[in-house]
């Protein structure tokens, strides 16, 4: 559903972030078939994870970090979390492209975590129900 609003809106190839209970990460190439992604746990998912598998380590916010490297066990924690994922792995998939990718961003966290990001991602809050709205009037029978 994403891809389909991703494609109407945006120039190809694009990767497409989900960043819900999963954070999914869906690739598009320039002729916008889609080609593939990666799933893996949310940014929530993974805190609550790290926390109730680990004796020692507390619960904490997800504010905005002051730097990247963390003087405390909060600052660490929240740091892993909130730099962890998005730059590495779009790295990697813009070199199997071979070319730069347009970047989007929806779901809950993401407009937490891509502003974070050293990719310039554009958020789009509705992308899932323009999806939605696009894949309807292609099967409204009248």
């Amino acid at each position: 559903v994403a891809a389909v609003a991703a494609i109407a809106k945006y120039e190809g190839p694009i990767i497409i972030i989900d960043m819900g209970t999963a954070t999914t990460m869906d690739v598009v190439d320039k002729a916008g078939s889609y080609i593939g992604g990666v799933i893996l746990p949310g940014v929530k998912v993974s805190l609550n994870s790290l926390v109730s598998n680990t004796a020692q380590l507390p619960r904490i916010n997800l504010d905005v970090p002051k730097r990247t490297i963390g003087k405390n066990t909060i600052e660490c924690m929240r740091n892993g979390i909130m730099y962890a994922m998005l730059d590495g792995l779009i790295d990697r998939m813009e070199a199997e492209l071979g070319e730069p990718a347009t970047l989007v961003a929806t779901g809950g966290m993401s407009r937490f975590i891509t502003p974070l990001c050293t990719h310039k991602i554009i958020y789009d809050a509705d992308l899932l129900l323009r999806g939605l709205l696009i894949l309807y009037r292609q099967n409204m029978t009248e």
